[in-house]
């Protein structure tokens, strides 16, 4: 590797642009590209491909000429009407350093709901939060030094910016790949959360003030971060940082979050307080795996098998002692949940070939069986591979210790971590099976855990017929606020909707999917008629589920 003082290097100053009330309404981004020669064809600037409609500059207009020693650089712009696809050409070689300024505008969205990974940058309370892939253009390739600074000169007092990789005003360095800058996250305004000296390696911040379920997360997430990194033996350290940011979404349809390198985005809305303390606990543990396992927000292939892997883990970590953060009836009432979340699904028997190709669609059944799947897969290889091991000798936790750990380790590493290299690991202990297990829930056949969990004496699993989860409607539209294909005589249409009816207002549609009893609330406009309803998303049709239970209640 270069040394650190002739590396290529990226050095960015962000400036907020504030409105007459005092709140960030922009930013100001000035970059220079340094110790590096584009040659002419060679590509500048680019937004990865996948971010499309999600930008907030645009390659096309919002950028300044760029400049070098000798003057304006002149570029061809590819790509004209997509930021994603749009890309800056060097017509000529650079001389020197390259300077472009651009400013970054909020992205406003009319949509009710989230749909896909939150990158954009959004206000919050007075402040902007984002990450850099909505608003940070990257040349690709090479090792650089990276450089983020902020300038506060303008900023009202107690104004603080954070990047993923560290607190400013000051400059912050990191050494990688270009497309750090963009797979991170920044944060500027009144922001509250760790202080710079109280941490380097571990942050977690917020606007305005937490919801008190949030509050009680925040009061345990550095914690559980350190018991998750020791899991992992990867602990965090200055170089290697993690930071959480929440932020506050108001009347728009958000729950849940994006991780990206080293960092998570988690988004709530204004219904926030009917969200339950387990439902929260599982979310902080699911993210925390992903940091170490989990792909690249950028990727946009489904890589089914780590869905199943931080599932499971989700279930496992909070609650195994030591340092338990959560009670055995954590275990239990998740265990029963992702249970009846896997059995009910409409999409329960498809193979996994067309279950990923309705996933990459956006299809929200296929995306919630495709986890469910994967964690159905994932533990029932565990309990099937602790009865082949001695309870008294290592590994007593196998597809932990055989391969969890070490395809982390793969991952960290840059080498292979799918589901070959799963099977790999595992079929020294469990021979052909590990395979079996795979085509058999490749071909669509339903896993059924055993009865006894973990040779447990008080709890069992117990069959219990419940009802298939179903919207009676088409659900992506329903996502956009339309009522369309309505199915006769779903509980949808018994409740009063009808085709062409507009959707003003809805409560979460994932609490009905992972709790069986909850009913989706909706506010309907109908032709200027404005009425409220509510009905139990689920077909009349039941499906053989499972449930956890006490033995004295089986």
């Amino acid at each position: 590797m270069s040394d650190s003082t002739t590396m290529p290097f990226i050095h960015l100053t962000i400036t907020p642009r504030y409105n007459p009330s005092h709140n960030v309404k922009s930013l100001h981004v000035t970059m220079h590209i340094g110790s590096l020669q584009f040659k002419a064809g060679d590509t500048i600037l680019a937004f990865p491909s996948n971010v499309k409609s999600k930008t907030s500059t645009s390659l096309a207009s919002n950028l300044s000429q760029p400049i070098d020693d000798v003057g304006v650089l002149p570029v061809r712009r590819q790509g004209e009407h997509s930021s994603a696809n749009c890309e800056w050409i060097a017509l000529r070689d650079t001389s020197g350093g390259v300077k472009i300024s651009y400013e970054a505008d909020v992205l406003v969205s009319e949509t009710l709901f989230d749909g896909g990974p939150t990158i954009d940058l959004r206000s919050d309370q007075g402040g902007l939060i984002g990450s850099g892939l909505s608003f940070i253009p990257i040349p690709g390739g090479k090792t650089f030094r990276l450089v983020v600074e902020w300038n506060l000169a303008a900023a009202p007092e107690g104004t603080r910016a954070v990047w993923t990789f560290g607190e400013g005003p000051g400059p912050v360095e990191k050494i990688g790949p270009a497309s750090l800058l963009g797979d991170s996250v920044y944060i500027v305004g009144p922001v509250h959360g760790t202080l710079a000296t109280s941490s380097a390696s571990y942050g977690f911040y917020w606007f305005g003030e937490l919801p008190p379920n949030v509050e009680v997360i925040r009061e345990i997430h550095e914690a559980f971060f350190l018991k998750v990194s020791r899991f992992f033996n990867d602990s965090p350290s200055v170089s290697n940082p993690y930071r959480h940011f929440v932020r506050y979404n108001s009347a728009k349809k958000a729950f849940g979050g994006t991780s990206f390198v080293r960092s998570h985005i988690f988004d709530y809305d204004d219904q926030i307080a009917q969200v339950h303390d387990y439902d929260l606990v599982r979310r902080m543990a699911y993210e925390m795996v992903h940091s170490f396992l989990g792909p690249s927000v950028t990727n946009p292939d489904i890589d089914w098998i780590f869905e199943g892997i931080k599932h499971t883990l989700s279930v496992y970590l909070p609650f195994r002692p030591p340092n338990q953060f959560r009670p055995g009836h954590y275990f239990q009432e998740t265990l029963s949940m992702l249970c009846m979340k896997y059995h009910t699904s409409p999409y329960l028997e498809l193979p996994l070939n067309k279950l990923l190709e309705l996933a990459s669609k956006n299809d929200a059944y296929a995306n919630e069986q495709v986890e469910t799947r994967a964690w159905a897969f994932v533990i029932g290889t565990d309990f099937a591979a602790r009865k082949l091991v001695e309870k008294t000798m290592p590994p007593q936790r196998p597809i932990e210790d055989l391969a969890i750990k070490r395809l982390a380790i793969r991952k960290k590493q840059g080498e292979s971590h799918g589901i070959n290299d799963w099977l790999d690991l595992l079929t020294p202990l469990m021979g052909s099976d590990a395979r079996r297990r795979y085509e058999d829930m490749s071909r669509g056949e339903v896993i059924l855990l055993p009865v006894e969990v973990f040779g447990a004496k008080t709890h069992r699993l117990v069959q219990r017929d419940q009802e298939i989860l179903d919207l009676g409607m088409d659900r992506s539209l329903f996502e956009q606020g339309m009522v369309r294909a309505i199915k006769d005589g779903s509980r949808a249409m018994a409740a009063g909707l009808e085709d062409g009816d507009r959707i003003t207002w809805s409560s979460h549609f994932w609490r009905c999917a992972e709790d069986f009893s909850a009913e989706i609330k909706v506010i309907v406009n109908r032709e200027g008629k404005v009425f409220e309803t509510k009905f139990w998303p689920r077909a009349h049709e039941k499906a053989r589920s499972w449930q956890m239970v006490k033995v004295e209640d089986a």
